[in-house]
């Protein structure tokens, strides 16, 4: 009699949880569904470059290994936030766990040395994030990466922060937007970095991804081998592999170069591609609230619309905003509408220079934050 009481109350647990959906089996099979859901490659544009707002894949070309997220191993570390990001061998389609979105790096402190691009359009020498598609956590695909974007972060290698399996530089995926998670598009050879910087990257050509806080390119251990729920797949590092480097030092004596002037060259294992899909279509603006009233948006695009017209207009806008305010980036609220006129901006009215004073204004009564009004600017759209 016991034994059978006690059968049946298993199964009344089992049954429970079934149709609860928290038996191990059904989580695994919600999990597999969500991370290997089939998505379509889009382009915002119908051209051959990359562009933030594409949904792509970043494709070893060494291997064909795609960089992908294994959102289920998270880093069980209270305070981590974070984790795993893979290369997965075996891809038969695009799916919610291998694809990207592009987003842009805004510095938090005004960098008048560092180059701004107010198009979408990616370019060698960008500092960008790459955040996993929203539909491997459930969400809908939007141009921002969702309501918290899962972005591709790496850390020095410490006794705390290593990758798992090979004891190298961390590469993980991770919510939170400090400069551990951005990267810097560059080109394989480091003779072109320079003259190639602020040139449009082609979809499928060879880069160079640079983690920009510890100059480490990113990087698949394609002899580390990575067992997850996926299968075997390959670990991901971020550290520069050279070759022993003869073929360069005879190409450098050639040319009268010095031996050991000029460093080594990241060899194959360090290149990736931008992967895009032929259709075209523009994903959902946003899905997060957002904190600022129709009349900044709209004078903010004006701003960014009628300036992007004139040669050299943003960049002295810019330059203004950041040589006449202060240390702590304060502006006085009556120089905002004659620095607009000096740039070229005479479209806009009192009235949508009152909203931004209004928006940007600080605790000081006639003072107005020109950090904030610049990375606003730099995020807003064209009119």
């Amino acid at each position: 009699m016991e034994e059978r009481e006690l059968r049946r109350t298993i199964l009344k647990d089992i049954l429970a949880k079934k149709t609860q959906g928290t038996l191990r089996l059904d989580a695994y099979h919600q999990r597999m569904s969500t991370a290997l859901g089939e998505v379509e490659l889009t382009r915002v544009r119908d051209d051959p470059y990359v562009h933030f707002g594409d949904v792509l894949q970043l494709v070893h070309l060494e291997s064909g290994h795609v960089v992908a997220g294994d959102v289920s191993a998270a880093d069980p570390r209270p305070g981590e936030e974070s984790c795993a990001a893979t290369a997965a061998t075996e891809v038969r389609a695009p799916c919610s766990r291998n694809t990207f979105l592009l987003l842009k790096y805004q510095p938090d402190a005004a960098a008048p040395l560092e180059p701004y691009y107010y198009d979408d359009t990616l370019r060698y020498g960008q500092k960008v994030r790459l955040a996993l598609n929203p539909a491997a956590l459930g969400e809908a695909t939007t141009a921002d990466g969702g309501s918290r974007p899962l972005v591709l972060f790496s850390k020095a290698q410490s006794m705390i922060h290593y990758s798992k399996y090979g004891r190298k530089q961390l590469v993980g995926l991770t919510v939170r937007s400090s400069y551990d998670s951005v990267w810097q598009v560059l080109t394989p050879d480091p003779s072109h970095r320079v003259v190639s910087e602020g040139v449009e990257v082609l979809a499928g050509a060879p880069i160079v991804l640079v983690h920009t806080q510890t100059q480490q390119p990113l990087v698949v251990d394609v002899d580390q081998v990575y067992p997850n729920e996926f299968g075997n797949e390959r670990e991901l590092s971020a550290r520069a592999c050279t070759s022993k480097g003869s073929k360069q030092v005879s190409e450098q004596t050639a040319k009268g170069i010095m031996k050991g002037s000029v460093p080594r060259v990241e060899n194959s294992l360090n290149y990736f591609a931008f992967i895009t899909g032929e259709k075209v279509e523009a994903l959902p603006a946003s899905s997060r609230g957002n904190d600022g009233g129709a009349g900044v948006d709209d004078a903010l695009s004006a701003i960014v619309g009628e300036l992007s017209c004139k040669a050299g207009a943003l960049s002295l806008l810019e330059k203004k905003l950041v040589t006449l305010s202060n240390e702590r980036s304060e502006l006085p609220a009556d120089e905002l509408p004659l620095v607009l006129r000096q740039c070229g901006c005479t479209a806009l009215g009192d009235a949508g220079i009152a909203a931004l004073a209004a928006k940007f204004g600080t605790h000081k009564r006639g003072v107005v934050n020109a950090g904030a009004l610049l990375r606003a600017l730099r995020a807003a759209p064209v009119a």
